[in-house]
């Protein structure tokens, strides 16, 4: 296990003077490079496009020229970012576009403090933050979980980003908002609502040069295409409805085209989706209408039904030793998503008397089923065959209460809600369970209560608690009170102090308790174990945001997590079976986090932005005494958006990534590394944009003689795409 990094970068955006539409260029490769070698880099931010509110972007106050998104996660209510109690980072849609992320793995990586890890044994990567783990953060769309690929960790390769309105990063124990799994922090995919009639298709390829596996540097190794349609179905716009799909196909990474083994494996991804929506009200009434004046009890309401497909096909190829030579292999793994998902939110007056007494009422469900089938080859010859079937189901309802005035300097908003959940989980090998038992699951009930308590302009302390009653493991409480203070100066800029301190705690998973890792060929096995205890986590906050002049913000954050009964396989306590090492899992650690981060952003003139960051984090193990593995315990950040004139756009990027312990017994480390690269985007007409990137202009990849190099797998790549909206 690991913990990392440190708490959010918030991000802003200068309000274009064009329409916010994608700018896209189909200038040559080779003007792109020399205008990029020419720019320093950071992640640009844009502004998230919320609901009739027109541009707007991310926390700290710029010029008066900016306007606050609108966020969900840091209080589970709707808050303008500015104003949110607890330190929040904001990847909005804009961003993504201007920046060619198409999966949410593309989306994270534009974070400063957010690291990025191959899952092991897969296609595809998991998060970690603040030194925690994949399985120690909770990823959400629209509040409701991602099913977990592997049974722990969710695969952040296998989310396409086509209905993405903005994605909220909260760091730090979260669990008495979101519950188990939410030790490190939440991210949260927010969808986009159906607007108005609109489309748009969006297409790109893009390759790798002497590593494309076909031999010929100017093949398209990778291409994406992705499209939607939506709107209104009737003229009172009371139904909507949307339809997307999107399509990426990645022929993987070859050091030899010749030879059988490929560095990369090859991915082919595919993703449908389709919404629809009602509200009664349709466009004759707003949420914003004087609600002392409207008689009815209900009101405001929303309905909504979402269902996906996602399927990917896996094939990777690679030597396998046995004893006098290398055999080629090869596994194929076909995966299948499907997820439903329903919802409905009210405001209800229930006191006719007085209308503005308003109670908020949302509820939800999903049902989420992941299959996974991988065969193993040996010349051509099925070796293994692996089944796994993983499903979620899930609901939960919240009750906003109307706002309690105690007084004109004290007004208190208080949410109650709770939540019940169901895994499973499934999996055999040649047709063999793996596990300690055929079937296995997991019941759960959550109730919590939150209150934000509002004390005159300047002071808010939010504070909230949940319980959870585990089937297996009984009942556990997790709390967590935060604190700001707005300090307004004499020249009318803002500062902003946050400071929190929460319990998380997270579940064994189904895998960690129930799962057999047979690998007695090699003189092992790994053994799930029932009697697992949960992981709990003390977690420290505090940072600063601030205007320093009309062009310069400045955020400063740090923390301090102190982790217990971390699980880990028991490495120093084997037993054995003849010459077969028995391995468990066991709460066998605790360990500490600290660090921080710090992050400029400069509005250099009226076309130009710069955005540094630094972060820095430190891990202990108390039990080996020790670092934590794969932690890095340094990463910098630095971004230029620059608007070379109305219609074209240039973001270079520069990263770096300090050395990382990946071995402590052999105390190997991967070696540090920089990257840079350089998008480019060009709004060809009012409806059409174009655009080009290069990507690890350096040509840094991992040495793959080592095997303690993590570096990035990916080589240089060049990509052209093309976007069309109507």
């Amino acid at each position: 296990m690991s913990i990392l990094a440190s708490q959010p970068l918030l991000t802003h955006t200068k309000l274009h003077t064009h329409p916010p539409q994608l700018r896209r260029s189909r200038l040559t490769m080779s003007v792109a490079l020399a205008l990029l070698t020419l720019a320093p880099v950071s992640v640009q931010a844009a502004p998230p496009l919320a609901e009739n509110n027109g541009d707007i972007t991310s926390d700290a106050a710029m010029p008066s020229t900016r306007l606050d998104p609108i966020v969900v996660t840091a209080t589970r209510s709707e808050r303008a970012l500015s104003d949110a109690p607890v330190a929040l980072q904001v990847l909005s849609r804009q961003q993504l576009d201007d920046n060619h992320a198409h999966t949410l793995k593309e989306a994270l990586a534009l974070l400063p403090n957010v690291y990025l890890r191959e899952v092991h044994g897969k296609t595809g990567y998991e998060v970690s933050m603040q030194g925690f783990t994949g399985d120690q953060v909770l990823v959400l769309i629209d509040g409701l979980p991602i099913t977990a690929s592997t049974g722990s960790t969710v695969n952040l390769s296998q989310y396409m980003n086509m209905d993405i309105e903005q994605i909220e990063v909260v760091q730090g124990a979260a669990s008495a908002q979101f519950g188990s799994a939410a030790m490190g922090g939440v991210i949260n995919i927010i969808t986009k609502p159906i607007g108005a009639a609109t489309g748009h298709i969006t297409t790109e390829i893009a390759s790798n040069g002497r590593q494309n596996p076909s031999g010929k540097k100017l093949d398209a190794n990778k291409r994406y295409v992705e499209a939607s349609v939506e709107g209104a179905l009737d003229k009172n716009q009371r139904f909507h409805a949307r339809l997307s799909g999107s399509y990426l196909d990645n022929n993987g990474l070859s050091l030899d085209h010749k030879a059988w083994p490929r560095l990369k494996d090859a991915s082919e991804q595919s993703q449908i989706s389709a919404r629809f929506s009602y509200r009664p009200d349709g466009k004759g009434i707003s949420d914003n209408d004087d609600s002392s004046n409207d008689s009815r009890m209900v009101k405001n309401a929303q309905y909504w039904l979402e269902a996906s497909h996602y399927k990917e096909d896996d094939v990777s190829r690679f030597n396998y030793y046995v004893a006098p030579r290398y055999l080629a292999q090869q596994r194929d793994e076909h995966i299948t998503k499907q997820r439903f998902s329903v919802g409905a939110r009210a405001d209800i007056t229930p006191h006719a008397d007085n209308r503005s007494k308003t109670y908020r009422l949302s509820v939800q469900a999903l049902h989420e089923e992941y299959q996974s089938e991988s065969n193993t080859k040996t010349q051509q010859t099925i070796t293994s065959a692996r089944d796994t079937d993983i499903s979620t189901t899930l609901a939960q309802a919240q009750l906003d209460l109307p706002e309690l005035l105690l007084s004109d300097k004290h007004i208190h908003l208080i949410q109650v809600g709770g939540q019940v959940q169901q895994d499973k989980l499934s999996q055999t090998k040649d047709q063999v369970s793996e596990l300690i038992s055929d079937d296995v699951s997991r019941d759960v009930g959550e109730l919590y209560i939150q209150d934000d308590w509002l004390i005159g302009d300047n002071w808010e302390v939010l504070s909230g608690i949940r319980y959870q009653n585990d089937e297996d493991f009984g009942g556990h409480t997790a709390p967590k009170v935060s604190l700001k203070y707005n300090h307004l100066d004499a020249s009318g800029r803002d500062h902003v102090f946050r400071s929190s301190i929460g319990g998380g705690y997270r579940v064994p998973n189904l895998k960690e308790r129930y799962y057999v890792f047979d690998h007695s060929n090699l003189g092992y096995k790994v053994m799930g174990n029932p009697d697992l205890q949960p992981e709990t986590s003390t977690s420290y906050q505090i940072g600063y945001q601030g205007q320093l002049s009309d062009t310069l913000n400045l955020t400063v954050n740090g923390f301090y997590n102190e982790v217990n009964d971390l699980i880990q396989t028991d490495e120093d306590n084997a037993t054995f079976d003849g010459n077969i090492a028995i391995y468990k899992y066991m709460n066998v650690d605790s360990a500490k986090t600290y660090g921080g981060d710090i992050g400029i952003d400069w509005q250099v003139d009226e076309r130009a932005k710069l955005q540094a960051s630094y972060a820095y984090l430190k891990t202990h193990n108390n039990v080996t005494d020790t670092e934590l593995t794969y932690k890095p315990n340094h990463k910098a950040m630095l971004t230029l958006d620059y608007q070379i004139n109305d219609k074209l756009q240039l973001i270079p990027r520069l990263n770096y990534e300090s050395k990382q312990l990946i071995s402590t017994s052999e105390q190997a480390y991967s070696p540090s590394w920089w990257s840079l690269d350089s998008k480019l985007n060009y709004d060809a007409t009012a409806n059409l944009s174009l655009y080009a990137a290069i990507n690890n202009i350096l040509d840094v990849q991992r040495d793959v003689t080592d095997t303690s190099d993590y570096r990035p797998i990916d080589n240089r790549e060049w990509l052209l795409g093309a976007s069309y909206h109507w």
